[in-house]
């Protein structure tokens, strides 16, 4: 992959306020702190767009007993948004839910391959 190949070009972005599972949220802010380069909001965007690259692989993210959630607003990539809100109608899984089970995915997919999360 060349260098500029990692960005992207410009979208418009749509602002949108969700629930969030605190553990993954703290998962997202240790990785965007101490790995990578960028905001979570940009980190949930490739975890969406991680997502969206095989959408029959897409799973009813059941929430872990006793998790709190934080509600908080993410800046999403127009396109991802429109393509989360689509399958949203197709599988019924709320919005919430396709974003929390996106960044589960992704975090089991990469841990221990491209990142440790202490």
């Amino acid at each position: 992959m060349e260098p500029i190949e990692r960005l992207y070009k410009k979208d418009n972005i749509e602002v949108r306020s969700l629930h969030l599972d605190q553990d993954l949220y703290e998962k997202m802010q240790y990785l965007c702190e101490n790995v990578y380069d960028a905001s979570v909001s940009k980190l949930t965007n490739i975890c969406i767009e991680t997502l969206l690259m095989d959408e029959t692989k897409v799973k009813y993210y059941k929430k872990p007993y006793k998790t709190e959630s934080i509600y908080r607003s993410i800046l999403f990539r127009k396109e991802f948004y429109d393509r989360l809100i689509k399958l949203k109608e197709e599988t019924g899984i709320s919005f919430s839910r396709l974003v929390n089970g996106s960044i589960k995915q992704f975090i089991d997919k990469y841990q221990g391959r491209k990142f440790f999360i202490k």
